[in-house]
């Protein structure tokens, strides 16, 4: 029994290592930061409101290679913001019936409107996660109740063991795996902020 409840300390500790109120009010979430479900625009973009306009780059010429690019989670802040740049100057004195701050505008749009959807992929993802977590925690439990029943040369006894083992080397690695996926909706947070910041300082 003593060696049953220290296992299920410790890969209760594996699960949710979180502090006492950092996950804000889901008690479901297993990330240290704060769960946000859906960004709002409004605090982070400083011109005029997209809601509506999240397709509006379609009807602007030379917006959706753009958009790509800058969506594109490869790319350093440099080179977004270099193509920001590019896209920006092609606007002045161009003529073409879109005003630079309309087609800032719209690049805003569809990039907020992409990485919030891909945003709350991620947490959707983070969520299984932890379902899945709590599964193999609650699978591990009973097969260690099953365990404590058993004779010591009990047939089962030995398969039973390394079924817990398999079973705590899948938990303990998925451990290591959760610190990135918690980062996940945050880096795409940062990026739709960086991305906000760049277009809106092109604004006239």
């Amino acid at each position: 029994m003593r060696h049953r409840s220290a296992l299920l300390a410790a890969a209760f500790l594996t699960l949710a290592s979180v502090p006492a109120g950092a996950a804000g009010s889901d008690p479901e979430w297993p990330c240290v930061q704060v769960l946000v479900p859906t960004l709002s625009s409004g605090q982070i973009w400083p011109g005029d409101p997209i809601e509506g306009k999240e397709g509006d780059w379609r009807d602007i010429p030379g917006t959706e290679p753009v958009l790509k690019r800058i969506l594109d989670r490869r790319l350093d802040p440099e080179q977004e913001q270099a193509a920001i740049d590019r896209f920006a100057d092609q606007w002045d004195g161009a003529g073409s019936g879109f005003d630079r701050n309309a087609a800032l505008t719209a690049l805003f749009a569809g990039a907020f409107d992409a990485l919030n959807r891909e945003r709350g992929q991620a947490i959707s993802a983070i969520r299984r996660y932890a379902h899945q977590q709590r599964e193999l925690l609650d699978s591990i439990d009973k097969a260690l109740t099953r365990l404590n029943g058993l004779s010591a040369d009990a047939p089962e006894a030995a398969a039973l063991k390394e079924d817990i083992a398999w079973r705590r080397r899948i938990l303990d690695e998925r451990r290591r795996n959760q610190s990135a996926l918690c980062d996940q909706p945050v880096q795409l947070e940062q990026k739709a902020g960086r991305i906000a910041r760049d277009i809106a300082a092109r604004l006239d």
